[in-house]
């Protein structure tokens, strides 16, 4: 069904031009138009199988790295900040303890982190907010998007992750999307030795969460605590 859709939508408007739309510009950049937008729909569909085909065949090319978390939300409030002000939702950042290391691959992170922080802000309605956090406890390293948007119902939480799942098929379509991504998320996330989770409340919100083992590229949980406690935990954009 995913494929079709879009392949549908290419062939309707092809043999429209050519029945004769080419000769009315008004209609004929319509046309175009749609063509592009559901090549583009095709191209991200194809891309994010070819990823979860290569995740699950364990072809990655992973290169750990000490990547200090901090930095890391920053980068993403960065990359997403026109996204989000375009929607009228505010991105920030919260605690987030200063010298946290994670050791992991940097691009498959900043992948499972785009998807989330992507999604947090197609999702949420205007004058809502999203924001990136992280913890140490329990010997684990915590990492969350959350978001005050519509929040996802109960009955939904334990399918969110499957491939093509959808909460709300029309708002998916408005917004975009592979319904691939969460899958991404869950697989990569586990790919890197953590796992994900979610927690959400209609009308209050969702927070999705990556846990990884604290392997802190030299540096004690100890001392990282007693740094945290010591030092500003959050920071804006």
């Amino acid at each position: 069904h995913e494929l079709r859709t879009p392949i549908a939508a290419i062939r309707a408007a092809a043999e429209t031009l050519e029945s004769g739309a080419l000769s009315d510009p008004t209609a004929a950049k319509d046309f175009i138009g749609m063509i592009s937008r559901q090549s583009q729909r095709l191209h991200e569909l194809v891309e994010d199988l070819l990823e979860l085909s290569r995740i699950e065949a364990q072809k990655l090319d992973l290169q750990p790295s000490a990547i200090d978390v901090s930095e890391l939300i920053d980068h993403m409030l960065d990359l997403y900040a026109l996204s989000a002000s375009r929607r009228g939702v505010e991105l920030a950042s919260g605690p987030c303890p200063q010298g946290l290391l994670l050791t992991a691959d940097r691009r498959a992170l900043e992948q499972i982190l785009s998807n989330l922080v992507d999604n947090a802000i197609k999702y949420a309605t205007s004058r809502t907010a999203v924001k990136l956090s992280a913890s140490l406890r329990n010997g684990e390293i915590r990492i969350a998007v959350a978001d005050t948007g519509p929040g996802i119902a109960a009955k939904h939480l334990p399918r969110l992750f499957e491939r093509f799942y959808r909460v709300d098929r029309g708002r998916s379509r408005e917004v975009g999307g592979t319904g691939l991504g969460l899958s991404i998320v869950k697989h990569l996330t586990e790919a890197l030795g953590g796992h994900v989770m979610v927690e959400s409340v209609p009308g209050v919100g969702s927070t999705f969460t990556v846990q990884f083992p604290a392997e802190l590229a030299g540096n004690t949980p100890e001392a990282l605590l007693e740094r945290s406690d010591n030092a500003g935990l959050s920071h804006q954009p």
